[in-house]
């Protein structure tokens, strides 16, 4: 270093000083941001997928108590209820039994359960409004656990002013231990 001249030696302190700043931020400091960008984006994933889990455990409580309420609507349930004979009861009372085309049951057996779910679809011909309400009424809100689970309506009449009603309820069952 002594035969060189001090334009020289700045030249060579400054890049020496360069390469150890360069190194120094490349191989020092650039890969701790890197990291904590790392650390960050794995911190949000795991926070989505913890929110994911929270919204299913929800859900899953939700169906649970769901079920719960199901079971104990069977176990209040008269001995002998039958899906088929809870709606010929209340066509009945509503005083809608002429006026049904006709109505099909049919039972789906739940795979490793105690439970089967009862269906049946059923049509109502020329009926008013506030007759077929009533009834959906007292379908849905009866203590035997029957849901409508489809509603199809066609206007008929002379004036439009009456209703063909396609209804399908359904409901849980204990499956037949025979």
């Amino acid at each position: 270093m002594r035969n060189f001249s001090n334009r020289e030696k700045y030249v060579l302190i400054s890049g020496g000083l360069f390469l150890v700043l360069f190194f120094g931020i490349r191989l020092g400091i650039l890969p701790i941001f890197e990291k904590r960008d790392n650390y960050e984006r794995i911190l949000k994933e795991k926070q989505i997928a913890l929110e994911e889990m929270m919204t299913l455990q929800q859900q899953f409580q939700a169906v649970s108590s769901d079920f719960d309420s199901r079971k104990k609507v069977l176990s209040n349930r008269k001995e002998g209820f039958s899906l088929f004979s809870f709606l010929d009861a209340e066509a009945q009372k509503g005083g809608l039994k002429d006026k049904v085309a006709y109505m099909t049951p049919s039972s789906k057996k739940m795979e490793k359960s105690a439970y089967s779910t009862d269906t049946v679809k059923f049509k109502l011909t020329e009926v008013y409004l506030k007759e077929l309400m009533d009834l959906l009424y007292h379908i849905e809100t009866s203590e035997n656990g029957v849901t409508i689970t489809a509603l199809l309506l066609t206007k008929t009449g002379k004036n439009n002013d009456r209703l063909d009603a396609v209804i399908e309820t359904e409901t849980l069952m204990l499956k037949d231990k025979g």
